[in-house]
């Protein structure tokens, strides 16, 4: 029998913030690695943020390759369909995936007007937004559910708080958590070619 961990004890899965609301594991695979068989049984969106080519097996399966694209995110509820699994990289580049686990909902019940930016998807648990260079046109969102916006390309957004007065740079393949009831907006250099994905936790 192989030992399996939880997803967010599996080494390459980086956990880099925890809260009540989330749970985010940063993970970065180098070419021929294999990561361990780990559990995923928390609703976690994802997010890519290279173009790797990767083998998964899912416990007792054969392996099946897979095409994994940059700025593709995902939704995968896991509670009722637990997955067993480990990743192997098996492409010449790094492999860069972020795991949201979503540990708690916000408001669960209340209804949500998507904000005015293109929603890659929206179910029970979170909305996902897709952000680019047009997008950024300092409007100030405020009265918000939890979110983590996370570069995928462009050098750098800035986030800036309008009640704290401050400025936070978000870098490639880096993410931002924002609280609840936040106000802000976010902008960026003319001409640079952006995209972001902003996940709101309902």
């Amino acid at each position: 029998l192989i030992a399996q961990v939880q997803v967010s004890k599996e080494a390459h899965h980086k956990k880099v913030l925890e809260n009540k609301y989330v749970r985010l594991l940063d993970v970065w695979i180098d070419p021929g690695d294999t990561t361990l068989f780990h559990i995923h049984s928390t609703p976690s969106l994802f997010l890519h943020f290279t173009n790797t080519d990767v083998g998964s097996q899912i416990m007792g399966q054969q392996w099946v390759k897979n095409r994994n694209e940059m700025g593709r995110a995902s939704y995968r509820y896991f509670t009722n369909d637990t997955l067993v699994h480990r990743v192997s990289n098996i492409d010449t580049s790094l492999f860069h995936v972020t795991d949201i686990e979503l540990l708690s909902a916000y408001e669960p019940g209340i209804p949500v007007q998507p904000l005015p930016y293109t929603v890659l998807f929206d179910n029970e648990k979170a909305i996902a937004y897709k952000l680019t260079q047009s997008s950024f046109d300092k409007k100030i969102i405020s009265n918000r559910r939890p979110m983590i916006a996370e570069l995928v390309q462009g050098q750098e957004v800035i986030y800036y708080d309008v009640l704290k007065k401050k400025s936070t740079s978000i870098l490639t393949g880096k993410y931002l958590y924002i609280e609840p009831m936040s106000s802000f907006y976010f902008s960026a250099k003319e001409n640079e070619n952006i995209q972001m994905v902003l996940f709101e936790i309902k």
